[in-house]
């Protein structure tokens, strides 16, 4: 087999594509459907994205908007807006047309690049339906991609210049813009090619979505810097999934944990389509018992968006017993510190600050950013994860703020207060649930009430399950403060009962 990857060290993403498509050329890059793009083509692309981009005044530090699925044509644009000097502010495909119309709004997307549809969604005419659509000066289909560049532009992106506005969802209900530089992401992508153990030999099948952090910087970049071909599904279901494994074959994959119990259960699951299988990312036991330990070494980790992916991970060299225990130790120059039980992180991947937000927002005196989580580091230097300190929800891997869904319900007639909790309230993975005190103590109006909530929130931040309740049940502290711990706990009693 290939060696694994020696990683250079380029100053921005653009040219990062430049050194992959120098060192790996025809091999392929990326594969989605029925497209599929070299590491040539795909910087080729990037270079006509780029110019079509400058021909339309589009210049250094334009906030540019992404939205489309898993797909060659969303990384060839992603490139192009960064060979381009833009800012990339990708954007989710769960996304309500409310939330996709804050966040271009939020972020002076100039901008946009639109997958036409997606299954039975016409995202081309929601983008131009959107109140802030008058302001964005072209919008481009990615169906559609420009000709070729006549000649490879020169990009004016700097190291550190922005090179992505991720939004995440935020303790106050509203979604922050984090700003991660090029030299942020590159930071954590370098480690994260080594600790992986990808080599150019391999083909990685991943469901992560590239519009998050986790799908973009600690999957596909290093998926690509390590010269691995890069499998995509448009939209995860076992039957495509399984559809990839026996006609790709691919070496390693990274799927969700919901999606590997879906995988395993579905009727057309052969253990023989794992037995290519050697690298990738989750645990291993996910997959039990169709998977080796000690054959098959997958690792994780632990980050966030404000950190561009990874602050500790694990090695794929490990240990076996370390890979399906720990999450590993922190990453070449990340510093932790645990404060009164807080982790907090300075690192070469940490954002340049929140869009809109006062410089140093969360940041300690030090520079340290307050995570809001619990965890510890041991005597050998493994970090251990306990909680969370914040009040955010965590829904399938994805942080979920209470507060934005409480105030989408709040809006409803019905409505008189509601309030949004996690359970288990000390899970990794929970489950949203809303308490919900009537107007006039009537009855419940659950399925109003979904109704209301797919309108207006992404899939994963609707509530699972609705109790009732009475204004007088709501606990309150001192201030009058609705308790969150004790609502969780209300919410646990009602539904054993």
């Amino acid at each position: 087999r290939a060696a694994v990857a020696r990683v250079t060290a380029p100053a921005t993403l653009d040219a990062a594509l430049r050194d992959w498509a120098a060192r790996f050329g025809e091999r392929q890059a990326v594969i989605g459907g029925d497209a599929r793009l070299s590491f040539a083509a795909l910087d080729g692309a990037a270079d006509a994205w780029a110019a079509a981009l400058h021909g339309a005044g589009l210049r250094r530090g334009a906030h540019v908007a992404l939205l489309g699925a898993n797909h060659p044509a969303w990384l060839a644009a992603a490139f192009g807006v960064w060979r381009a000097g833009a800012t990339l502010v990708p954007v989710s495909t769960f996304a309500t047309a409310r939330e996709l119309d804050d966040i271009l709004a939020h972020a002076d997307a100039e901008a946009a690049l639109v997958q036409p549809r997606m299954g039975e969604r016409d995202l081309a005419a929601t983008v131009a339906a959107l109140p802030c659509a008058a302001r964005l000066r072209r919008v481009w289909s990615l169906a559609d991609p420009p000709a070729p560049a006549a000649a490879p532009p020169a990009s004016p992106a700097r190291a550190d210049d922005i090179a992505c506005i991720l939004y995440t969802s935020g303790t106050t209900g509203t979604a922050k813009g984090v700003m991660l530089s090029h030299r942020a992401i590159l930071a954590t992508v370098a480690p994260t090619v080594e600790r992986g153990g990808l080599t150019p030999d391999d083909r990685l099948l991943t469901t992560l979505p590239l519009f998050w952090v986790a799908g973009l910087v600690i999957r596909a970049l290093p998926t690509l810097a390590s010269g691995c071909a890069l499998l995509t599904l448009e939209t995860f279901s076992p039957a495509a999934a399984i559809a990839v494994l026996r006609d790709q074959r691919p070496t390693a994959l990274h799927l969700r944990p919901p999606q590997v119990g879906q995988l395993l259960a579905h009727a057309q699951f052969d253990a023989a389509l794992l037995a290519g299988i050697r690298r990738g990312g989750g645990r291993v036991a996910w997959f039990a018992p169709h998977l080796d330990p000690e054959r098959v070494r997958l690792i994780t980790g632990y980050g966030m968006t404000e950190t561009a992916g990874y602050v500790t991970a694990l090695d794929w060299r490990d240990a076996a017993e370390v890979r399906a225990t720990r999450i590993g130790t922190p990453l070449p120059g990340v510093e932790l510190r645990i404060v009164e039980g807080e982790v907090r992180v300075r690192a070469p991947g940490l954002f340049s600050g929140y869009y809109k937000h006062a410089p140093g927002t969360d940041l300690d005196a030090d520079g340290f950013f307050r995570t809001g989580d619990i965890g510890a580091l041991d005597a050998d230097g493994a970090f251990h994860f306990s909680g969370r300190s914040k009040d955010l929800l965590r829904v399938k891997g994805i942080n979920v703020s209470p507060v934005e869904v409480e105030s989408v319900l709040g809006a409803h007639p019905a409505v008189d207060s509601v309030y949004v909790v996690g359970l288990p309230p000390d899970g990794l993975e929970q489950e949203v649930v809303a308490l919900v005190v009537t107007r006039d103590a009537a009855p419940l109006p659950e399925a109003a009430l979904r109704a209301h909530a797919a309108t207006a929130l992404s899939h994963y931040k609707r509530p699972a399950r609705y109790l009732s309740i009475t204004r007088a049940e709501v606990p309150l502290g001192a201030t009058t403060k609705p308790q969150r711990a004790a609502l969780a706990a209300l919410a646990t009693s009602r539904l054993r009962g």
